[in-house]
Formats: structure tokens, sequence, C-alpha cells
């Protein structure tokens, strides 16, 4: 007999609750929710209710903790062999370049990207630089460090023009080509490419 009174007590305790949250729903709703958005960031706040006579203010404290000193950023040294890989890559572009030159005599039109960056060929069935393997077979899709997906080449074209990229060890030379650096590349500081001659 005590149990099931004091299940009937639960009961009727979570029965009560539901009935404040209910009333508490029901009245914001009728009233349309708060009245007055907050204060924005870094302005004080009343402290007293909204239409009680004039409002007190607190200023804001300026913090008092010290900074804590930023790290600097170490550029990383190139490893043994980088300027030759670098002169690889380079030879690769230049390849690539001229493959590009030969399919757009051949076609009429480089491969369309439609502006947008793409690996080279590092997906056969998605990246249309793969269409290259008709004039250059087997194209150099991989950078000296291998991996096409991870060091590889990538590609950009509107169909009447194009450029190819890679990711350099070395700081560029400053007669080497200068390349606008597109999105998808920005977080490489060292980048080469080749532009078509159109």
């Amino acid at each position: 007999m005590d149990w099931l009174h004091y299940r009937r007590q639960t009961l009727g305790l979570f029965g009560a609750l539901a009935a404040v949250v209910v009333a508490i729903v029901a009245t914001d709703l009728a009233t349309g929710g708060d009245t007055q958005p907050p204060p924005a960031l870094g302005t004080a706040y009343p402290t007293s209710a909204p239409g009680a006579g004039p409002r007190a203010t607190r200023t804001p404290r300026p913090p008092t903790a010290t900074p804590r000193p930023t790290t600097p950023t170490v550029t990383p040294t190139p490893e043994p062999g980088a300027g030759e890989r670098d002169l690889q890559r380079r030879g690769h572009l230049e390849r690539l370049a001229a493959a590009l030159e030969e399919y757009r005599e051949e076609k009429g039109a480089y491969p369309d990207t439609a502006g947008n960056i793409q690996t080279f060929c590092a997906y056969e069935d998605a990246d249309l630089g793969c269409k290259l393997k008709e004039v250059l077979d087997p194209l150099p899709a991989a950078d000296p460090l291998g991996e096409a997906l991870v060091n590889g080449y990538w590609y950009a074209s509107d169909g009447q023009s194009f450029v190819v990229y890679a990711i350099q060890e070395e700081a560029p030379s400053p007669d080497a080509p200068q390349c606008e650096r597109p999105d998808a590349l920005t977080q490489f500081d060292q980048v080469q490419c080749v532009r078509s001659k159109r």
C-alpha cells in the first residue's frame, strides 16, 4: 500500500511540474517572447527592471591578466635534394603544358574545369587532366615525393587558357613566373605554375 501511495505522489509531482512548464511556454507565446533584445556585447547591463526609472549601469573593467606571448612560427628547412626536386617539378609542369597544347590542337580546346582548380589526375573518373593520356601516357601525375593525392599537381582551365600548379620545397627564384594562388592553394608558401601561351 505504501508503494502505491508513493507512486501516486510522484506522478502528481511530475504532473504539477509539467503544468508549470506549459504555463510558462503559453505565457511566452502569448506575449511574443522577450520584448527587448539583449544589450550588445561590451555595453553596460541595466540593473533595474524596464520602466522603473533611470537605470544604473555598470562600466566594464579592463582585463587585468597579461596576454600570453605568442610563439613565432618557424619556416621549415627544406629537406636535402629539395632544389633538384623543384627542378623536376618544373620539368613535369612544362611537359604537361606541352601536352595540353597538343590536346588543344587535336580537340580545339583544353579540358575545361570551368575555371575551377582540381588535382591534375589523382582521380581517374573525375579529374579532367586525365584526358591528356590521349596525347601523353604516362602522365607525370605525382611530384617527385610520390602519391598524387598528397603531392600531386593541380589544373584549372576555362577551355581557352590553363594554369598547372606544383608546390615547391624552396622559395622560387626572383626570375620565376609569378603565380596567383587560387583559394585551394593559399596554405602553401611556395607555388610554381605554368600558364598557357594564349
